[in-house]
């Protein structure tokens, strides 16, 4: 489940036309942290419902579960 958030997250990101410092900047966290996210970084561990939140805030996704989706349709 991990990967299909990362591979959501840089998707949507990118369908936002968002770099990941505009990402960053928009949901408060550390680019570093977004860069490992979307790479699926094994050191970063679980990503929190916090962070999760701000991550679909700043994506403009209404449905925290679009992030978890396994369909290509965003």
């Amino acid at each position: 489940m991990k990967a299909i958030m990362e591979n959501k997250i840089k998707q949507l990101r990118i369908t936002s036309g968002l770099t990941q410092r505009e990402l960053s900047e928009r949901a408060g966290i550390n680019i570093r942290q977004i860069q490992k996210y979307e790479v699926g970084d094994p050191e970063i561990g679980k990503v929190s419902l916090k962070i999760s939140v701000a991550l679909a805030d700043a994506l403009g996704v209404k449905d925290l579960r679009e992030l978890l989706n396994k369909s290509d349709n965003v």
